[in-house]
């Protein structure tokens, strides 16, 4: 598979409804609860392109997002991924809210599909991936991969770390628990580069 840079250039409550130019006429709370349903939607677009993109892509695009988010003042010299994702984010045809608003009011099983539907949550389920962060060990290209589960009524979680062009893996124990997931999310997402590599070290042999 190939990428052309210059081609990426160019559970929740039930929508009140719509006005005619698609925008929530429910309460605040409400609309809230919608827009952060967009930014997870927009937040999973970005992992999916990250995760499909070839390695030999990473580089020059990173190399971009960096020359971008200087320009800008929100490079995280100590985060790399934040900036790649934050330049993912800017380039990808994302749809505005409105749009993704009528979409999720007209499809909505296929939200609940992916992830972000109004469906009850199962009491248990098996680890799933929903998140990841690449970091160098010893001068060595690693990813570490935040994996969730639902035990009993809350989430948890633990994170796996992969070397680059390596099947193998290994884990932390359970170090997430949260009622909601998006929080956990952001947990491992604060992580700074070195807090990855404690976690890393603790894991190996």
């Amino acid at each position: 598979m190939t990428v052309d840079l210059e081609l990426l250039d160019t559970v929740g409550t039930p929508v009140d409804r719509l006005d005619h130019g698609g925008s929530s006429t429910g309460s605040p709370a409400h609309s809230a609860a919608l827009k952060g349903r967009y930014e997870e939607y927009c937040r999973q677009q970005v992992f999916l392109l990250l995760e499909i993109i070839p390695r030999e892509v990473v580089r020059p695009l990173y190399r971009r997002a960096r020359t971008w988010a200087t320009e800008r003042g929100v490079h995280e010299s100590e985060d790399p991924m934040s900036t790649l994702r934050l330049f993912c984010r800017e380039i990808l045809p994302l749809p505005p809210f409105d749009a993704w608003l009528l979409d999720y009011e007209t499809h909505r099983l296929a939200h609940v599909s992916a992830g972000l539907g109004v469906l009850p949550l199962p009491e248990s389920m098996e680890p799933v991936a929903v998140e990841f962060r690449r970091l160098e060990h010893e001068a060595e290209a690693w990813r570490g991969t935040l994996e969730v589960y639902r035990g009993g009524d809350v989430w948890r979680g633990l994170i796996r770390f992969q070397r680059d062009g390596e099947d193998g893996h290994f884990r932390t124990g359970e170090i997430f628990r949260e009622d909601d997931l998006q929080d956990l999310r952001d947990r491992f997402i604060s992580f700074t580069a070195p807090n990855l590599r404690s976690f890393l070290r603790s894991t190996l042999p």
